[in-house]
């Protein structure tokens, strides 16, 4: 039978191309698609035959609607990416960010396109061994291969949902490839590689302290780097933060936004608020970083306000108290490498990872330094928390201590009954 029910509560319509149609079409032998409902099978599977036949009266491959030959690079372009765009082509319910939607023309533009961009659907969707073979290529020089495995797949499922092509063929080949290139960087990682030890963490510290002494590091990146470090948020928690987050009346600094990759303000990772407290050290300099700015805006007819965020810069273009870039800090921090050959290499992301493994290492439990770096679940900072755990007694000593125990107690009875027979005996 043409259409069988499914273990899915679908149904699966099955057919077959007469080889003339082959010929004229280049389609494969099996026309195989999936419908919700029973009479959505019926009414395509009659709609197959009337096409059939329109095709052996005109010659014409439009009686099938091969959207199909289409090219990659133009489905992308005309049809995907708006759905994409508009959150039609995934499940989640909420329509990807802008930064997101950057990040993923990116992986188009520098990775899909090149690679298959110039070749139809059908062809692609007819030639598993030869995607492949390009797609296990890139696996092994690409980390992020599974994000863009993901995107491939899309593209061809919603081809799928449009009926450009009648199935997306691709999907369970593509799962079969590992990510390789990503499985031998977490293999090369070694485990003191992702956070400073106490040593190196006071070579840091010396060497930013140093370089603002000498000049070689303004106020305002001294305090930036000291403030992302202290508090071991998120560089674009640090970028966000405006003077009416500090209070310095109860030593406290108030982080509820952060800033994406354009500069936008966003929500906080998991739309948390956070109130941490400001050490004195940082107090201080905060105290008198506000200060300055406060003349140096001045200079340029801006009054600071409540709403000023702390952390501003001069861009390319002249324009000035501009919200910081995506990797400041990161540049600032490499500028001090190059300064201090001696330094451990470190970036933002790796002082939070410190703050978190030194903090576990002296003793702080995993529930505090969860809730300090503001994660939904301690599961998340285990990540972070880059330092083995330390078992005070083994389950099995932890066993044999109570079955001496049990011995001893046993033992003490038996004396005891011992001593009272003797006594009677001696009576």
């Amino acid at each position: 039978m043409a259409i069988t029910k499914t273990e899915n509560n679908t149904y699966r319509l099955r057919l077959y191309y007469p080889q003339d149609v082959q010929n004229i079409l280049g389609v494969a032998k099996l026309y195989s698609k999936t419908f919700k409902t029973k009479k959505e099978a019926k009414e395509a599977e009659i709609d197959f035959y009337a096409k059939i036949k329109e095709l052996r009266e005109n010659k014409e491959k439009n009686a099938f609607e091969l959207g199909g030959e289409s090219l990659l690079k133009d489905f992308y372009k005309d049809i995907w990416l708006d759905a994409y765009t508009a959150g039609l082509t995934s499940r989640n319910t909420k329509s990807p960010t802008a930064v997101t939607i950057a990040n993923t023309k990116d992986i188009f533009r520098l990775h899909i396109l090149p690679m298959f961009g110039k070749y139809t659907l059908n062809y692609l969707n007819q030639n598993k061994a030869f995607v492949l073979k390009i797609m296990t290529q890139k696996a092994a020089e690409y980390a992020n291969f599974k994000t863009l495995r993901s995107y491939v797949n899309s593209i061809f499922d919603w081809a799928e949902e449009l009926e450009y092509i009648e199935r997306n063929r691709l999907e369970k080949s593509l799962k079969r490839i590992n990510a390789t290139k990503k499985n031998q960087l977490q293999e090369a990682k070694k485990e003191e590689d992702l956070y400073l030890s106490f040593e190196q963490l006071q070579e840091w510290l010396t060497a930013v302290q140093s370089d603002y002494e000498n000049g070689q590091l303004t106020l305002q990146d001294y305090v930036l780097f000291l403030t992302t470090f202290f508090l071991s948020d998120r560089k674009s928690e640090t970028y966000a933060i405006k003077w009416k987050d500090v209070n310095f009346t109860t030593s406290q600094i108030t982080i509820g936004k952060a800033l994406d990759k354009f500069g936008n303000e966003k929500s906080t990772k998991g739309n948390k608020t956070t109130i941490f407290h400001i050490p004195n050290e940082l107090k201080q300099l905060l105290q008198q970083w506000k200060v300055q700015q406060k003349e140096e805006l001045a200079q340029f007819e801006i009054e600071q306000t409540e709403e000023q965020l702390l952390f501003t810069f001069f861009d390319d273009k002249g324009n000035i108290n501009q919200r910081l870039h995506t990797d400041y800090l990161n540049y600032r921090m490499k500028s001090i490498e190059r300064r201090h050959k001696h330094l451990t290499h470190a970036t933002p992301h790796k002082l939070r990872h410190t703050g978190a493994t030194l903090a576990k290492q002296s003793g702080v439990a995993l529930e505090q330094i969860s809730e300090a770096l503001t994660h939904s679940d301690t599961n998340i900072t285990r990540t972070y928390v880059n330092t083995p755990n330390v078992i005070q007694m083994p389950i099995g000593e932890i066993a044999y201590r109570k079955l001496s125990q049990k011995e001893s107690d046993r033992n003490g009875v038996n004396s005891k009954k011992d001593a009272s027979q003797n006594e009677l005996r001696n009576a």
